[in-house]
């Protein structure tokens, strides 16, 4: 009874999303939706006549399919016509979603209050309550679904359908090939926990010692901060400074004895396995290069250079992303870090070796990108924290909470938004009613806006963490 409430209030919020407003420029499509709706509209002539470059080819699947839906009903590929097309397509990766979604559930035999939140989790946030029906032209919606699926398979390690599902995911979001030929052939052992305290280690200060001079070094020596204002300059350092309590906090909480792990972790990897492996990757990568073309067009030094340019403007403005994109699941994780550590471990090396490349990459793609794996991030914490009480009270108000954080409910159109979509840029994105929608862009966000949602999320996790007491009673009762 309550999964039914549960997906109709959300088919409702969504149904609301659908029939308001949509990005005022280009018709409908803003930056990289402006080609993948020209993908849905001349895919077949297109991937004959000059083809895509391998980048463009491990995104195309959901507009192939949506170009072959109209191509099959002899439907009319106008701009109004795709981005319905599209709007739909978007539905049905969603009902996909929730659909595993309530398999994993039944596999962990989640009870009622942790289903629910859950679902508030994965489901009430910016992405599916805003993003994918204001501006449908995007592959994350199947990216996520597939990444459902994903996980599903990967937690009773179901071989040929994870192995199906990764496939499919070649064409969908590169994520979803790297971590399914992790799961697939790399050990599922646990990882070991510290058996006492954790002892004290000089690791975690040298690994942000590194990654900060890394990000020196690349800042100012290739992605051009020193041509930036001196305050700009000023907050690349301490961006770059507060990379250092980041890692000492999570390596202070962390449970897991990363020698010990790795040790096993050697015992247990069988080499005909792990080249196995290998030789799958290779073998995709050779036909995925065959299928393309105009890959000298590509550009990596070009590509490494704007993906640098635009990072790191706040100190942990990345994290902040998360939560604006995906809601209160970083806030949640923060505060049961611990218990959320110990459950990653215990799916082993694939799902760790997953979520730390995925927190490498979130700074340079933004939290969309990671669409892929959020299901699995999510999924973690859940198991983390299923053992808690949660009462109707708690769930109405993290319910209360996820909507808020969503901004689903601010209307984001007006005609200096407009103006400025038809040549975005960070200098001129100050006014509120641009930053209603350019807090969700990294490139874009502004000092007022981080400030803002960076004290709301605070406060937020600084009210969770005075309740968690009370949601610990069932681990200490």
């Amino acid at each position: 009874m309550r999964s039914l409430f549960l997906i109709a209030f959300l088919a409702t919020l969504i149904f609301l999303q659908i029939n308001g407003e949509k990005i005022p420029v280009n018709e409908g499509a803003f930056g990289d939706g402006v080609f993948y709706r020209s993908v849905g509209q001349t895919f077949l002539e297109s991937i004959e006549a000059q083809g895509y470059n391998l980048v463009q080819l491990t995104r195309m699947l959901p507009f192939a399919v949506l170009n072959l839906s109209f191509s099959t009903f002899h439907i009319v590929k106008d701009f109004e016509g795709m981005r319905n097309g599209m709007i739909i397509w978007q539905v049905i990766y969603l009902a996909l979603a929730i659909y595993w979604y309530f398999k994993i559930c039944k596999k962990l035999r989640l009870k009622t209050p942790i289903l629910t939140l859950g679902f508030i989790l994965l489901f009430f946030n910016f992405t599916w309550l805003k993003e994918f029906w204001y501006h449908p032209f995007s592959p994350d919606g199947l990216a996520f679904a597939l990444g459902m699926g994903q996980t599903n398979y990967f937690l009773r390690y179901e071989k040929f359908k994870l192995g199906l599902v990764s496939l499919l995911g070649i064409f969908v979001s590169p994520l979803l090939l790297i971590s399914g030929l992790l799961m697939l052939f790399l050990p599922g052992d646990k990882l070991i926990p510290y058996s006492d305290k954790r002892p004290p280690s000089a690791f975690p200060v040298m690994l942000a010692f590194a990654i900060a001079v890394f990000l020196a070094v690349f800042g100012w020596g290739i992605w051009g901060w020193g041509a930036k204002p001196w305050l700009d300059q000023v907050l690349y350092v301490l961006s770059i400074v507060a990379i250092f309590p980041l890692i000492i906090g999570m390596a202070k909480r962390n449970p897991i004895d990363w020698e010990a792990s790795i040790i096993l972790f050697r015992k247990k990897t069988k080499p005909d396995r792990l080249s196995k492996g290998i030789m799958v990757f290779a073998a995709i990568l050779l036909v995925l290069v065959l299928l393309s073309g105009k890959n000298e067009t590509l550009g990596i030094g070009q590509l490494i250079r704007e993906r640098g340019s635009g990072t790191f403007r706040f100190p942990l403005d990345f994290i902040l992303g998360l939560g604006l994109q995906w809601g209160l699941a970083i806030v949640l994780t923060g505060i049961y870090l611990p218990r959320f550590a110990d459950e990653l471990g215990n799916l082993g090396w694939a799902a760790v070796i997953s979520l730390g490349l995925g927190m490498v990459l979130l700074p340079y793609f933004g939290a969309l990108s990671m669409a892929a794996w959020t299901p699995l991030w999510i999924i973690i914490l859940i198991k983390g924290i299923k053992r808690y009480h949660w009462g109707n009270k708690d769930l109405l108000l993290m319910g209360a909470f996820a909507l808020l954080f969503s901004l689903a409910w601010l209307p984001l159109n007006s005609s200096e938004l407009a103006t400025w979509l038809a040549m975005p840029n960070a200098e001129t994105a100050h006014s509120l009613s641009i930053q209603k929608f350019a807090i969700h862009w990294e490139d874009y966000r502004n000092w007022t806006a981080y400030l803002i949602a960076l004290t709301a999320f605070a406060l937020v996790t600084y009210f969770l963490l005075l309740r968690r007491k009370r949601y610990q009673r069932v681990l200490t009762g």
